[in-house]
């Protein structure tokens, strides 16, 4: 078996298989047939769907184990009730959609890579579509659940520690935080669109009383005043390294002495070449939105001691690609010692 083909088709047609499960989640199938077993026919009825593309679609999906067939009607597997519909715990139903929206401008990566630019008609920056909005606020939610407590076990707070969690989103990481710290209280900042959003997640945990949500945008606005801890989750990547600064200066005067910066993102190796999710990540906000770049932890650690922080304490978060990169603020006295370190 020649082992370099099979790598190379298997790359080639993964995009077919994508588009496969992309498809059936944005037409909702896996929704469809969460109800009971239905014909091709019924299937495209339902959906707005042509009956004989449909029932081509439906075909793939069998063979990539997402639905069965039996007879002329099909149904969702185990595996589509569990991950691709909305009502299970487990769901990352509004995740794919949102990977799904996605694919598209990396369809156009070859002129982003010629021109430097963007891919042209993105769909990455949402506020304009709500169900876009949520499906991203909460898809993200879906994914990060899977890693937030253990996210939140590398984080060690003070009695009674006020934490901001910039840019929270729907509160996975507040949450995590809060049940790791039963005397904690977080304060999520974060766009006013979003707010609902969080409100309605953090509820749900029966959070309400120690997580408030507040409108802001963590580009330009301040992060409070003697606060604990900041959370900055998968932020500093997306964004320019002037926008980094500005956000981790922000931080530094937000925090108390001694006050802990929590950094949880993805970092790529020094040779920029792993982890292979992390460069993708990367190369994925630039097709996106143009801005940000993937940091080293190198790079992180370098950032946050030129903005006042002691060298950060790192963690590899054993479920997935993530890393935490837990600093403190310094005193002046740590400052000066830690200049003469790095003479």
């Amino acid at each position: 078996m020649d082992f370099g083909a099979a790598h190379v088709t298997q790359m080639a047609l993964g995009a077919w298989q994508a588009q496969v499960l992309y498809t059936l989640s944005e037409l909702d199938v896996f929704e469809l047939l969460s109800e009971k077993p239905l014909s091709a026919q019924d299937v495209a009825r339902r959906s707005g769907a042509h009956p004989l593309a449909t029932e081509g679609l439906l075909n793939a999906g069998v063979a990539l184990k997402l639905l069965t067939k039996e007879g002329d009607e099909y149904a969702d597997t185990e595996l589509a009730r569990r991950l691709l519909c909305e009502g299970s715990p487990e769901s990352l139903a509004r995740w794919v959609r949102v990977m799904g929206r996605w694919s598209r401008p990396w369809n156009g990566l070859t002129e982003v890579v010629r021109t430097g630019r963007p891919a042209e008609g993105r769909d990455a920056r949402l506020w304009q579509d709500p169900r876009y909005m949520a499906d991203f606020v909460l898809g993200m939610h879906e994914y990060a659940r899977r890693i937030a407590d253990e996210v939140a076990q590398h984080v060690d707070l003070p009695a009674g520690a006020q934490v901001t969690d910039v840019g929270g989103g729907a509160g996975t990481y507040a949450i995590a935080l809060c049940r790791r710290h039963p005397d904690a209280t977080v304060r999520i900042l974060e766009l006013a669109s979003v707010l609902p959003l969080a409100e309605s997640t953090v509820a749900e945990a029966g959070l309400a009383d120690r997580i408030s949500v507040t409108p802001g945008d963590y580009l330009t606005d301040p992060f409070g005043t003697g606060v604990s801890a900041v959370l900055l989750s998968n932020i500093l990547h997306q964004e320019s390294r002037e926008a980094g600064e500005s956000i981790v200066g922000r931080a530094h005067r937000a925090l108390r002495p001694g006050g802990k910066l929590v950094v949880n993102g993805y970092f790529l190796d020094e040779s920029r070449t792993r982890p292979q999710f992390t460069t993708l990540h990367n190369l994925s906000a630039f097709t996106l939105w143009g801005g940000g770049r993937s940091y080293t932890v190198g790079e992180a650690a370098r950032l946050l001691r030129e903005a006042g922080f002691t060298d950060p304490v790192v963690h590899q978060v054993a479920q997935g690609a993530s890393t935490v990169l837990v600093a403190e603020k310094q005193t002046e006295k740590q400052t000066e010692k830690l200049q003469q370190k790095h003479q």
